[in-house]
């Protein structure tokens, strides 16, 4: 399939000259004689570069360059604009709105088409390195997904066939346990069911979504009890029990119930999964006209590189620790921390601890409790 170009170009002889000479060496075009038409055609046919005059009537070269950039179907399509030496001023604009390139007018058809084809190549090579990122994720996902899923449905496969055939060889106290044990099963494989769903929603959240108002508004207030409730819950489905230290002072923050539930609950698992000691302190005070929130444990090490590589689906030393779960929790975190204006940050202390910090913004000093 041949490249398909679009010039945008008001000066008719212009137009149809590039249009001609890109035609002879190969290349589809397509013409518009404005912004507007420029960018009904961009979005109908969705060319693999735009050329793009800079002053035009009805829609400048910026005001095109700003609407492609906010599509997210064209927003990666190769831009550049033709200018002529009078409007190099312009240029900085354009180049901050996001265009790739520029020719300054006039100029030969050798440099347009040295122009043209080393963007494309510098686009081609765009999408293959995508292609094997998609490519390095999906196996990662099947990979992870396979353990996490069978490792859940076995206990449940296994020990409720294991109640249906043997009930009656069962104590009471050892049916009930394995009941509780399928019931763990459960939790945990919806947990991660849920969490898949919302890093999916979280990645592609903008002011234009549904659920934007959801994930960025409203308070929640913060406080022992709550810490200590969120904590109960994370030893019931992990089956194990973790010695807390705690250290609360209450605060309403600005942030959504949910989503506050959310980031504790991640962090907490985590703590206590990756936790060697038996020991998990937690800290949360106002600080700096909001509330820092550490959660700290010793075990797995965190390293300082690690906190630039949190993104859904990753997990820091799978082979070595074994982990359960997807490795959706700190990316699910960190999404959340910064649509509510916070800020997240790790670090790991000489002595082992690694401690994983949130900031968000308070929104009144004391609650009313």
């Amino acid at each position: 399939m041949s490249t398909q170009l679009l010039i945008i170009e008001d000066e008719e002889q212009i137009r149809e000259n590039v249009a001609e000479w890109l035609r002879l060496n190969g290349f589809e075009v397509e013409t518009a004689a404005d912004g507007k038409q420029g960018v009904t055609k961009a979005f109908l046919q969705r060319p693999d570069l735009i050329l793009c005059d800079i002053m035009m009537p009805n829609m400048d070269g910026h005001q095109v360059l700003e609407t492609i950039r906010n599509n997210r179907s064209l927003a990666s399509v190769p831009f550049m604009f033709l200018t002529a030496k009078t409007e190099m001023r312009d240029l900085r604009r354009g180049m901050a709105l996001g265009a790739d390139d520029y020719l300054t007018k006039p100029f030969t058809g050798e440099s347009l088409l040295q122009a043209i084809e080393s963007r494309l190549q510098r686009e081609a090579l765009r999408k293959a390195s995508l292609k094997a990122r998609m490519a390095e994720q999906r196996l990662k996902i099947a990979q992870t997904a396979g353990h996490e899923y069978n490792t859940s449905l076995n206990g449940v496969i296994g020990l409720s066939t294991l109640l249906r055939d043997h009930l009656d060889e069962f104590a009471g106290e050892d049916a009930v346990s394995m009941l509780e044990t399928i019931r763990v099963c459960g939790l945990r494989l919806k947990r991660s069911l849920d969490n898949i769903q919302l890093i999916d929603t979280l990645q592609y959240i903008d002011p234009g979504h549904a659920a934007y108002d959801f994930f960025t508004s409203g308070t929640a207030l913060i406080n022992l009890e709550q810490v200590k409730e969120q904590i109960r819950l994370v030893e019931s489905r992990q089956e194990e029990t973790i010695r807390w230290k705690i250290d609360v002072m209450d605060a309403r923050l600005r942030i959504a119930d949910e989503n506050l539930f959310t980031i504790l609950d991640e962090l907490i698992d985590n703590a206590a999964k990756f936790s060697d000691q038996a020991e998990v302190m937690i800290k949360g005070y106002l600080d700096e006209g909001g509330y820092r929130l550490i959660v700290s444990n010793k075990g797995q090490l965190f390293k300082p590189e690690n906190t630039a590589q949190i993104a859904p689906y990753t997990q820091f030393e799978r082979k070595k620790y074994e982990q359960q779960g997807f490795g959706l929790g700190l990316a699910i975190v960190k999404k959340l921390v910064e649509l509510n204006n916070g800020l997240l940050s790790i670090v790991c202390k000489p002595d082992g601890w690694t401690n994983v910090m949130v900031w968000l913004p308070c929104q009144i000093t004391q609650p009313d409790v």
